[in-house]
């Protein structure tokens, strides 16, 4: 005779999962209202960030500037159809560090290039910039082929800045008592330092009078190179540009009070960042029809990322 087995739920089990459920409600409640509201609250941040990452990624979209290829009949016998391969270059450095320095003294040290083959540039192509009278051009070029593309912009009506020639070589410029000050101050603080450079810099802006004419000049303080225009030229940040630099604008290094305010809501979008990846985690789950598909596309994107970052890791850390 078959044994039929009945499985009986029992009234407190039935009353507890009920109360699981009252008392989840009102979590579930306010993660959704949170993430509905944060989300509009951030609307423009979430813009921005999403169309200066298309900016960035391609170039060619919304130009400010006027684009044009360098093709390899431009480039022919320039030089720049023959831009040295990585073991080239590594080969011509070592040997400059074989040869005698300024003062005609040898290295003691004997030094060669191990495994050319491994030799490698962290980037696929080198970046110029030329100025004209009126125009300046920025130059994207291939390492391997030479080629490339030109962005042509006008320069602000007034002419060339009536500089002189070459940069100028201030006394004691804030760049160099930056250098000379920063390895006593790291001494002082127990710290061993050796050369110190520039890694980024302000630029200088100032007012100054040529032949009684006033140009606002523009100091680089790392590269020591000094541009300038005329003041009723304005500015000529275009909105692509602008754009571009809010996103790239972080940190509470600044007396500014609209920096400071733009940085809180950096760390707000961090913050919310998280919160909307959590939230969303949490409210697929409660949607029990959609917990086998969602595990899977969960699934591959982890996959996918994992992957990617490690390839990205490889390609990145070639620059350190």
């Amino acid at each position: 005779m078959d044994t039929l087995t009945e499985t009986v739920i029992g009234p407190s089990a039935v009353i507890g999962r009920a109360a699981r459920r009252l008392a989840a409600r009102p979590l579930m409640y306010w993660t959704r209202r949170l993430h509905l509201y944060s989300g509009l609250f951030l609307f423009p941040w979430v813009m921005l960030y999403g169309v200066t990452a298309l900016l960035f990624n391609h170039p060619e979209v919304f130009p400010d500037q006027f684009r044009r290829r360098l093709e390899a009949a431009d480039v022919a016998g320039t030089g720049l159809d023959r831009l040295p391969a990585p073991a080239e270059a590594a080969a011509q450095l070592v040997a400059a560090l074989n040869k005698p320095s300024h003062g005609g003294e040898r290295s003691q040290r004997n030094y060669s290039l191990v495994d050319p083959e491994t030799a490698a540039y962290t980037r696929d192509f080198i970046a110029a910039r030329s100025r004209g009278d009126s125009e300046e051009h920025s130059i994207v070029l291939d390492l391997e082929t030479g080629t490339g593309t030109v962005s042509t912009r006008a320069l602000p009506q007034g002419g060339r800045p009536p500089f002189a020639p070459g940069d100028p070589k201030p006394e004691r410029s804030l760049a160099e008592r930056v250098k000379a000050g920063v390895p006593l101050a790291l001494e002082r603080k127990g710290l061993t330092s050796g050369t110190t450079r520039i890694t980024f810099a302000p630029e200088l802006t100032f007012l100054v009078a040529v032949d009684g004419t006033t140009w606002r000049a523009s100091y680089n303080v790392q590269t020591g190179a000094l541009t300038g225009r005329r003041p009723e030229s304005g500015g000529n940040l275009s909105p692509r540009e602008f754009l571009t630099r809010l996103h790239l604008t972080h940190g509470y290094h600044s007396h500014g009070w609209a920096r400071i305010v733009w940085a809180v809501f950096v760390d707000v979008m961090f913050a919310t960042m998280l919160f909307w990846g959590l939230s969303g985690l949490l409210m697929w789950w409660q949607m029990r029809s959609t917990r086998w598909l969602g595990g899977v596309v969960l699934c591959l994107g982890v996959t996918i990322a994992f992957l990617l970052t490690i390839g990205m890791y490889q390609v990145v850390s070639m620059s350190f």
